[in-house]
């Protein structure tokens, strides 16, 4: 019986190693080559459209959470 439970645990151990191996090489192969390139410059960001009348501030909640 000792014998099945080191050939168990083993197997264990085995699969264990084998699923985590097989996990961080996905996480690598999802990555590509983009996670290397290098960050875009200030000209290739967007720009955010603040004249909607975004500027109004919104009032902040009392301390009770009632927005009365």
């Amino acid at each position: 019986m000792l014998q099945y439970l080191t050939v168990v645990g083993i197997a264990a151990v085995v699969a264990t190693l084998l699923m985590v191996g097989i996990m961080l090489y996905l996480v690598w192969w999802a990555m590509g080559e983009d996670a290397h390139r290098a960050s875009p410059g200030n000209d290739e960001q967007p720009e955010l459209d603040e004249a909607d009348g975004s500027s109004e501030s919104q009032g902040e909640l009392p301390a009770d959470g009632n927005s009365v």
